[in-house]
């Protein structure tokens, strides 16, 4: 056999110099990590009432944490309890983050909250045992001001009633039985899972979120300088009030930036369950809010009490359960849900937070 010394040097010097380029080039056809909602500290979720992290298979902030985790975010996920008292849902929250802290070395957390789940932040961000620990608190659909419910609540079920006898621990087992649910060791929406709380209470819950106890509360343990200055519940006789931007409270206070986002319709969706069901059950305790004239709220809390900081949208075409993408992705079918908060992520980040 006669052997081409130049050809075969020419193929091993081919073959060697494809070899090193695909080494050199490994990788570029790789999906890159993605980044878009990647904030320089971490974010921590902050449910409202009735929250839970994640039970039955079924996430509270339903394809939301997983939609800003696909896209770089770094997410933990507390669990306040469900129905209690302010004062005792920023405790949890301050434990919470001083162990996701500890957990993931990082020297701040970027908080958001759902519904009740303003107050506990704005109580976090004003303990001095996480000072310089949080970078920024931003609230969809928070509840500021309380809501209507509360009191229409306590005016039908009166104290010592048949009805509150029978009807509310019926309820407070719903709202155990979750919490038993969501405190189970593989049912934790992500690397963090909060200690099981103790008992839930509808009657504490409905007196957490009286609008005349929220308005003390936030006066007794929250920073007042990031909300409106002027009181949108004594417009137009406390039924319906807009605050009027120019009186919007600071961006930010002591080193954490506030931001805030609502939405404006009771119903947005006939085939969500929630919809059809549980916001006009709330409904009947609040009777005037379809009246015109009546107040403008989002099935839950009025619109004029999710203003805190700077303020990015509140007419949302959404409700207060839309918000969390609920009832599994049966929200409004003119948003997509997860997606305001991946770009308010991106916000964030822009932001270097």
């Amino acid at each position: 056999m006669k052997w081409n010394f130049k050809k075969l040097a020419l193929a091993t010097a081919i073959s060697s110099t494809m070899l090193m380029t695909t080494q050199a080039n490994a990788g570029w056809f790789d999906k890159p990590e993605p980044t878009f909602a990647k904030t320089q500290y971490p974010i921590v979720m902050v449910g409202g009432a009735f929250a839970f992290d994640s039970a039955m298979g079924i996430d509270y902030w339903y394809g939301i944490t997983d939609a800003l985790r696909e896209q770089g975010a770094e997410v933990y996920v507390t669990n306040l309890s469900s129905a209690e008292l302010n004062e005792v849902r920023g405790e949890e929250l301050v434990y919470d983050i001083e162990q996701i802290l500890a957990l993931t070395g990082a020297d701040k957390v970027n908080l958001i909250a759902h519904s009740q789940g303003a107050l506990a932040s704005r109580f976090a961000a004003n303990d001095e045992r996480l000072t310089d620990r949080i970078a920024s608190v931003s609230t969809s659909h928070a509840m500021n001001k309380g809501t209507h419910f509360s009191e229409g609540f306590r005016d039908t079920v009166e104290e010592g009633s048949t009805i509150e006898k029978l009807g509310v621990p019926v309820i407070n087992f719903v709202f155990n039985t979750l919490e038993l649910l969501s405190a189970k060791e593989d049912a934790a929406d992500g690397d963090y899972d909060s200690s099981a709380r103790g008992q839930q209470d509808l009657l504490r819950l409905a007196q957490a979120t009286n609008r005349e106890k929220v308005a003390q509360y936030a006066a007794d343990y929250t920073d007042m300088a990031v909300m409106p200055t002027q009181d949108c519940m004594t417009i137009n006789n406390g039924e319906q009030g807009e605050v009027d931007p120019a009186f919007y409270g600071q961006t930010e206070s002591n080193g954490i930036k506030f931001f805030s986002w609502g939405g404006n319709q009771y119903s947005t969706n006939v085939l969500d369950p929630l919809d059809s069901m549980l916001v006009p059950i709330f409904g009947l305790f609040v009777p005037d809010y379809k009246e015109e004239g009546g107040f403008k709220w989002d099935g839950l809390v009025p619109v004029c009490g999710q203003a805190i900081g700077k303020v990015i949208k509140l007419d949302y075409n959404a409700n207060h359960f839309d918000a969390i993408n609920q009832l599994m992705g049966l929200g409004s079918w003119k948003l997509n849900i997860p997606a305001i908060y991946t770009k308010h992520a991106n916000m964030l980040a822009q932001q270097g937070l």
